[in-house]
């Protein structure tokens, strides 16, 4: 028995099995032919010369045909118990399996499709596929594959990859149809099998609908940081704005009142006042108008930007500040520079918080000169053309054990002063999305150089990047 246990058995047709049993009748046969001729025959002849008196040949007859029935009869019993016994425990074994399987088919994580290749029908579903479908197996089993699927775009049959014969195992986002007419975004992956001659689509469905709303989320949480991050620059910027508009408010008024204390504005000198009232008021709407440019939540979609008008209205935020902390402004923005496919109020953005960073790297230095320097140029990179915009200060600088961290969310080293620590990781992202890279380098009590690129509108880069988008990315 312990032989017939060891026996693992895949095929009984096959060369293994014949031989074993081949050979166990043999070792039987011989088994019970020694047993009966050392414990059974010489009492059986006793009996049957005793029960059968007669002539000698009659007496053989009888003893060979009831030895061989005997002898027959007990290999028989033994082999067919053996056999029976290997069959009920391949048997257990098959039943085992196929419930293992089967456990691991309903519980499986994604929902699994089988797909008679022939017709395209259904023919086995789990509880995953029907639970992503919201329908009941028996609503599904022998259904059309292709009356679940909505065909969206040119592409006529998004299942003709799936089922073909030479498919790749490649991943495919379809819009699956609900009974109830809703439509489920998966992931569906397919594989080609036989089974008893009938050609089988094994298609593998992965929900994407939870990835799909935590990505909405993600998206709209980055969109409240984002709104958050401006409406911080804004109150921080407060207080220079007030100031600017300020001076030319009381300018206005002076010239006002002078104007209704003389009656009739003749002179040139009168003249001179009213065209500084204008100027005066030009400047206001200007720096307002700025303001409300930057504040505005836009819709986030790509246009042709011109960096060099993005970096002139940031910097009609800041000029009064910096003026005032006694920090030098130099901009070097080179001539016919390209636009680039950004969003213009994130692009914005970007620049104020790179300003915002070098004032207050600025502000922390205590003596010396204070620079603080905007560089713009056309640079080639791979057979592309980028647009390069370098801040560069000459402020406290920032610590070796540091630099890894800047754009890391909620990393900030003016904690106590204020910071928030999400403008630099915003800005990372925002020029990371528009296909850009963004890189620091300083030396602690030296400088700081940030460096912004872009890809110039129209490069290989931001086609490739717009093929992207459009193909299936974000």
């Amino acid at each position: 028995m312990k032989l017939i246990e060891q026996l693992e058995i895949e095929n009984f047709s096959g060369p293994k099995v014949v031989a074993f049993f081949t050979a166990l009748t043999v070792l039987v046969t011989g088994v019970v032919v020694l047993i009966w001729e050392k414990v059974f025959m010489l009492p059986f002849y006793a009996w049957v010369a005793a029960s059968f008196p007669g002539d000698e040949a009659r007496l053989y007859y009888i003893e060979q045909r009831i030895e061989h029935f005997v002898i027959s009869t007990a290999v028989d019993v033994l082999i067919v118990t053996l056999l029976l016994r290997v069959v009920s425990r391949q048997q257990h074994r098959l039943a085992a399996s196929e419930k293992r399987f089967r456990a691991l088919f309903e519980h499986a994580s994604d929902g699994i499709g089988v797909v008679n290749a022939s017709d395209h029908h259904l023919v086995e579903v789990n509880n995953k596929f029907c639970e992503i479908l919201g329908c009941q197996p028996k609503g599904l089993i022998g259904k059309d594959i292709h009356t679940l699927v909505r065909a969206d775009g040119a592409e006529p049959d998004p299942l003709a990859g799936l089922l073909a014969d030479a498919s790749p195992d490649e991943e495919v986002e379809l819009q699956l149809q609900t009974p109830d007419g809703q439509t489920v975004s998966a992931a569906v992956t397919s594989n080609h099998v036989r089974a008893d001659g009938e050609r089988l689509v094994l298609l593998m469905v992965h929900d994407l609908s939870e990835r799909k709303r935590l990505e909405a989320e993600r998206e709209e949480m980055q969109r409240q940081l984002f709104q958050s991050s401006k409406l911080a620059s804004i109150g921080e910027l407060s207080a220079g704005v007030a100031h600017e508009i300020n001076n030319p408010v009381n300018g206005i008024i002076n010239f006002a009142q002078l104007l209704k204390d003389d009656a009739v504005a003749q002179t040139e000198d009168q003249r001179r006042m009213v065209d500084g009232i204008i100027d005066e008021g030009e400047r206001i709407a200007r720096i307002v108008r700025n303001l409300l440019t930057f504040a505005r939540q836009d819709p986030h979609q790509l246009t042709r930007v011109h960096i060099s008008d993005s970096v002139k209205a940031s910097m009609s935020l800041f000029a009064h500040q910096l003026r005032k902390d006694g920090i030098e402004v130099e901009i070097d923005l080179e001539d016919g520079l390209p636009p680039v496919m950004a969003d213009g109020s994130r692009l914005r953005q970007v620049v104020v918080n790179m300003i915002s960073n070098a004032h207050h790297a600025l502000r922390a230095k205590a003596a010396g000169r204070k620079v603080f320097r905007i560089t713009a140029r056309l640079v080639a990179r791979g057979g592309d053309e980028r647009v390069r915009v370098e801040f560069y200060d000459n402020g406290v600088g920032i610590r070796r054990e540091d630099l890894d961290k800047v754009f890391d969310p909620f990393f900030t080293t003016r904690r106590a002063t204020g910071g928030t620590g999400l403008g630099l990781s915003l800005s990372f992202g925002i020029v990371r999305e528009f296909g850009g890279t963004i890189t620091v380098e300083s030396v602690e009590g030296s400088h700081t150089r940030f460096t912004v690129e872009l890809p110039a509108a129209g490069s290989r880069e931001v086609r490739h990047e717009q093929a992207k988008s459009v193909g299936g990315g974000r």
